[in-house]
């Protein structure tokens, strides 16, 4: 009887039997030929090498737009192993990647492509790229947000202000509400956006808490030089100095709405005439531009000291333009 089961339903596939029934695998039902042609598809073409490129993208103008900018070693005394422009990439790298530096020099090591761009044996040393962290000076983050804007061709266009926090407690969230040492005070950052490329025209960072009105001077004289016509900002920045200095020092138009309980002044009475919602709506572009650099560049800061959780700040934001930069390109 036995012999006569096997007999009636002889399968060449495996399968199993419980109690009487018995369960067939898949393949039973005609699934080996659709499993042999997507193998096939699968050797004939590759999986897409979207990451990478976008990677090696990221390297390669990074370290472009590091060589116009960066001497090619900081001192003439130097040992001259690897170029200012090398280390700035590797550092742009490891934001890219939110690694630390130890992981970033593991990561260097192990790609023998990266240290071929870079024309390199070895990967430097975590504390090489500390120290070149620490003594990077911050004018270059200007000069090379300056010729990302040159090349794009950012003019006469519409730019938003807004502020946003930045952590610096790497500690566990959990661990520091039980022993109730969580940190109060964070970086304050402060950008200027072109509102039509997303590029950040122009960047703050200070020890927060603060006010975004202590920025708001600051980045609007910033942008004197491109001489945009309307400057847009939420309700925090109705001040009347504010308003002043947008009318008379650039000659732009403001576009901020007012307070429900805002005294009268000249700028003040002459916005309820000048405001456009159509355009303030754009100001929500720099809550998307944070985000973009919060969730790709990590919104908390690992450095000790207030300075150069400063820079770090600063740092992430001209990666996120050289980022913005080459999807504008591509």
């Amino acid at each position: 009887m036995k012999n006569i089961y096997y007999m009636k339903y002889k399968n060449k596939y495996s399968s199993c039997l419980f109690r009487r029934n018995k369960h067939l695998n898949l393949l039973d039902f005609g699934f080996q030929e659709n499993e042999k042609k997507f193998l096939n598809k699968i050797n004939k073409e590759p999986i897409s090498e979207i990451n990478y490129n976008e990677l090696a993208d990221f390297i390669e103008t990074t370290y472009n737009f590091t060589l116009s900018i960066l001497d090619k070693y900081s001192s003439p005394f130097s040992k001259k192993t690897y170029t200012q422009p090398v280390l700035f990439t590797i550092l742009g790298l490891k934001y890219y990647l939110n690694m630390s530096f130890r992981q970033i020099t593991d990561f260097i090591e192990f790609s023998d492509k990266i240290k071929a761009f870079f024309k390199i044996k070895k990967a430097p040393n975590y504390s090489t790229l500390q120290k070149f962290f620490k003594r990077l000076p911050t004018n270059m983050f200007e000069r090379i947000t300056s010729l990302i804007i040159a090349e794009l061709k950012i003019k006469n266009g519409i730019v938003a202000l807004d502020g946003s926090g930045f952590t610096c407690d790497s500690a566990d969230k959990y661990y520091s509400k039980i022993r109730r040492n969580e940190r109060k005070h964070y970086t304050k950052c402060h950008i200027a956006i072109d509102t039509t490329t997303k590029i950040v025209m122009h960047s703050q960072a200070l020890k927060g808490p603060r006010h975004d009105i202590k920025f708001a001077k600051a980045s609007i004289r910033a942008m004197k030089k491109y001489k945009p016509s309307y400057i847009l900002a939420d309700k925090a920045y109705d001040t009347e100095s504010i308003r002043r200095c947008i009318n008379k020092e650039l000659g732009s138009t403001e576009q901020i709405p007012l307070k429900s309980n805002f005294t009268h002044g000249v700028y003040r009475r002459k916005s309820q005439k000048t405001f456009q919602k159509e355009i303030y709506n754009q100001r929500g572009l720099v809550e998307n531009v944070f985000s973009v650099i919060k969730r790709i560049f990590d919104g908390t800061n690992k450095s000790k000291s207030t300075r150069l959780r400063n820079k770090e700040t600063r740092l992430k934001t001209l990666f996120y333009n050289i980022y913005r930069y080459n999807i504008i390109k591509n």
